[in-house]
């Protein structure tokens, strides 16, 4: 579903190397936590998969499609298979949830009776069908973010990349809403997780891909957060 054949990726010439020689694969509906220190290179690998930014060196390959040959015409359709969760959630603050869920589906045509089943049964699947018609400024922390997810997944998009989406959550909402995607993902979908929190990676016990320097130094199927390194010192 996803690959990084020998990716490297530098911004500008001068700057120091993102991503050194990542090789990676993930598989049709594996769920993968993506770890490590501030500057490790999780944003970048996630910035690659959604063709953000192109690969300095190496291959990404995402859904069948190598992003190093796909013409720009056709990526609007390759993120069209990709549903993206934020930490800042980025909702649309004048809308209710039920129409910032409904808004991807009208900007991508949409007929207005499919936009009436799907948005509620995205809803449902996030805990949120009695909410549709509050306006974000109404919810908790965690209450926006499961509206982040049901926008990124009221699509059915295969492929779920979720970045640092706990960061500004307290622990119990931070684990209900790794819950849900782990309910995503029991769905078929590949999550792919970015994340610096210790407690849930430990929890949930994915695959854990941890990243120090732009370099992958571990990938562990049921793995923990374990020990890196922060300015030379040893850190759990």
């Amino acid at each position: 579903m996803i690959a990084f054949e020998n990716v490297t990726m530098r911004y500008a010439k001068g700057d120091p190397l993102a991503l050194q020689e990542v090789d990676v694969e993930i598989g049709r509906g594996e769920f993968v936590f993506v770890v490590g220190a501030s500057g490790s290179g999780k944003s970048t690998l996630m910035r690659l998969i959604i063709l953000e930014h192109e690969a300095t060196e190496g291959r990404v390959l995402v859904a069948g499609h190598d992003l190093s040959r796909l013409p720009a015409r056709r990526i609007p359709a390759l993120r069209r298979q990709i549903g993206i969760v934020f930490q800042d959630f980025r909702l649309l603050s004048g809308k209710t949830v039920y129409q910032n869920v409904a808004y991807v589906l009208q900007v991508l045509g949409k007929r207005r009776h499919t936009i009436k089943q799907l948005v509620p049964e995205t809803l449902e699947l996030v805990g949120l069908q009695d909410k549709a018609k509050r306006l974000p400024h109404e919810l908790s922390g965690g209450e926006q973010q499961r509206v982040a997810i049901a926008r990124a997944m009221v699509n059915k998009p295969p492929i779920l990349l979720a970045d640092e989406p706990t960061g500004n959550l307290d622990p119990t909402t931070s684990t209900e809403i790794v819950a849900i995607l782990e309910r995503i993902n029991r769905t078929g979908t590949t999550v792919v997780m970015a994340t610096h929190d210790t407690s849930i990676v430990n929890t949930f016990r994915k695959r854990v891909v941890q990243l120090r320097d732009g370099r992958i130094v571990r990938d562990q199927a049921g793995g923990e957060y374990e020990a890196i390194e922060v300015e030379g010192v040893a850190a759990r």
